[in-house]
């Protein structure tokens, strides 16, 4: 595949800033490799291709893609895949080159690294290293294989600058070889004693251990095991052109949960060591008794809190030009104001009780007539007596923002159309009269560009809590297994402040379903989780291609004007079955003749 040779080319000129050299100056493969520092500093640039998932706005965070909200940015990707707008010439989203360009580099680290004669590099950390690089070039295949599908395995003899173009004429494989693959390069690393469990000291943070390696089997496991790929029948036309089909067996098969339970508890065993679920979790206690608020605010505030499994040293992109922060934050604090989250998503948080919002009761022209914990007098009653992590996530009409210039009050945030945010103020706003404030430090200051260090969090405790249960629960219809999931539900849901699952949820297999996803879509909300999950549960086109909801932000003359506070559709969606998988682009398809274009496309 020709593609593949541009891809090993590049990824030598451009993937870190060591070997941008004067052109009498060019550091050469043997330089690298018969350096320490510079092999190091390559490993450290084969990890640079891992996506940084909350960069916006045409980066690769796709909560603008599914149901949890809207980008107001009429240039970003999200909003022409939305309306349809979207080709094999498009390459919205599209990671095909870069994360075979992290294979490739991470398959040169592996073939040179043992050539390395620099007597400083000892043969603990050169072991150590070659296991980090196998790891981030499965999990490359991982991430590509999660947004393609089936793709092509490379062998290494054909990963060379000096590959011919008809050595690189490669089919894809099936998504069973590509899984197994995928596994299997994981459990060598987990059988391997020269990767440790965990790295202790701080300047090692944010490097590949095997507690990752394990985070991201059994993210490769679940996805194997969902709808979409286990059991889906719209799959047995999906072949190469040779015929071979890319899904070699489209019946549903439950061994495919057992081993992604398995591969989900083994990763809690590690963590607990035989401990409480609860005690697993990021918590925080005030004055001796627990405050969910800030025990889920400050899971990704705490730098190396031990939820966290993977993530980057720090979350560099706060307040850049494409950070998350400075386009969430509204405008009364130089944000940008456009990241807008649906109705669908706020009716989705619990109330206080634990119990679901009941829409059939709401009467949106009614206001609290006194303040409580969260809220303050005069809130629309819809946001009242609501779970603390909606208060953590959701900034709405009328919301104090989370920070403040020194010496002032908080300032409240005004989404209705004459408001300091809203509509008739300027081209960013809100279009659905609600924004996030979740994943954003309080000590942040956008009004001079500068944000509150802290890690950005990629992995962590709560989402493999949530992977167990869900994998327990289709593995097989069992009231025992439903009782061991909600455990750990349970444990999600007392650091949010809210009781257990009812036994009336955990009595069926479809209760208990519905119970973890509805958990899942709050608890991990806006870490770009969601529109993976729809997609591999087989309901993207139903529940992300239907119409987005929100307030109506053409009204309102004040917070309380009732105008605002009504139910309008903000933007009619397309989700063609097609969309499931992303396209392979034109040029990759035309270079590579034997790789065909998925479904639909």
């Amino acid at each position: 595949m020709k593609c593949m040779l541009a891809v090993g080319l590049l990824s030598l000129t451009s993937c870190a800033d060591f070997l941008d050299k004067q052109p009498d100056d060019m550091l050469t493969l043997d330089d690298i490799f018969n350096s320490r520092p510079r092999s190091q500093a390559y490993l450290s640039s084969v990890y640079s291709f891992i996506p940084d998932e909350l960069e916006l706005q045409n980066n690769y965070n796709m909560l603008g893609i599914c149901d949890e909200g809207d980008f107001i940015w009429s240039a970003c990707w999200a909003k022409q895949i939305n309306i349809g707008n979207w080709n094999t010439r498009s390459k919205y989203y599209d990671k095909w080159n870069a994360f075979y360009k992290g294979i490739r580099s991470a398959t040169t680290f592996l073939n040179r690294i043992d050539g390395n004669g620099d007597p400083t590099l000892t043969a603990d950390v050169r072991a150590s290293w070659k296991q980090e690089a196998k790891a981030l070039r499965a999990i490359y295949y991982f991430y590509l294989i999660r947004q393609f599908g089936p793709v092509i395995l490379m062998p290494e003899d054909v990963m060379d600058v000096n590959s011919s173009n008809e050595d690189l004429q490669i089919k894809r494989s099936s998504f069973e070889a590509c899984v197994s693959y995928v596994v299997q390069e994981f459990d060598e690393i987990l059988k391997s004693p020269d990767l440790p469990e965990i790295f202790v000291n701080d300047q090692d943070k944010g490097r590949i251990d095997k507690r990752t390696v394990m985070g991201f089997k059994a993210r490769m496991l679940m996805l194997a095991a969902s709808p979409f790929w286990n059991g889906n029948s719209d799959m047995a036309s999906f072949k190469n052109i040779d015929g071979t089909p890319m899904v070699e067996n489209i019946s549903l098969d439950l061994t495919k949960w057992e081993k992604a339970a398995k591969a989900n508890k083994d990763l809690i065993d590690n963590v607990l060591k035989g401990g409480d679920p609860f005690d697993g979790l990021y918590t925080v206690y005030t004055n001796g008794v627990l405050d969910p608020f800030l025990s889920y605010r400050d899971v990704f505030l705490d730098r190396w809190n031990k939820e966290v499994i993977y993530c980057r040293p720090s979350m560099a992109s706060s307040n850049a030009n494409n950070g998350w922060e400075r386009h969430c934050a509204p405008r009364i604090v130089n944000g940008w104001n456009g990241v807008a989250i649906s109705q669908q998503m706020v009716d989705a948080y619990f109330m206080a009780d634990g119990s679901k919002y009941d829409q059939s009761k709401e009467d949106l022209t009614k206001f609290s007539t006194m303040a409580d914990k969260y809220t303050k007098a005069g809130t629309n009653m819809m946001y009242v007596n609501r779970e603390p992590r909606f208060y953590t996530s959701i900034i709405y009409n009328g919301a104090d923002w989370i920070y403040q210039e020194d010496g002032k009050p908080k300032q409240t945030v005004e989404l209705f159309f004459k408001g300091n945010c809203g509509k008739g103020g300027s081209h960013d706003y809100s279009a659905t009269g609600y924004l996030t404030c979740k994943n954003i430090s309080p000590n942040s200051d956008l009004y001079n560009w500068t944000g509150a260090l802290r890690s950005l969090v990629m992995m962590r405790l709560g989402e493999i809590y949530l992977n167990y249960a869900e994998a327990l629960n289709e593995a097989s219809d069992n009231q025992t297994a439903r009782d061991e999931a909600a455990i750990y539900i349970g444990a999600i849901r007392k650091r949010a402040g809210l009781p257990g699952l009812t036994t009336e949820q955990k009595n069926t297999q479809s209760g208990m379903r519905t119970a973890i996803r509805d958990e899942r879509r709050v608890e991990l909300a806006f870490e770009n989780f969601r529109a993976w999950d729809t997609r591999r549960w087989k309901i993207a086109d139903v529940v992300d291609g239907a119409p987005l909801m929100g307030m109506n932000v053409d009204a309102g003359e004040s917070l309380n004007d009732v105008a605002f506070y009504k139910r309008t559709l903000i933007e009619r969606r397309s989700f063609p079955k097609k969309f499931y998988l992303w396209p392979i682009a034109d040029d990759e398809v035309i270079r590579n003749r034997a790789c065909v274009q998925n479904p639909g496309w």
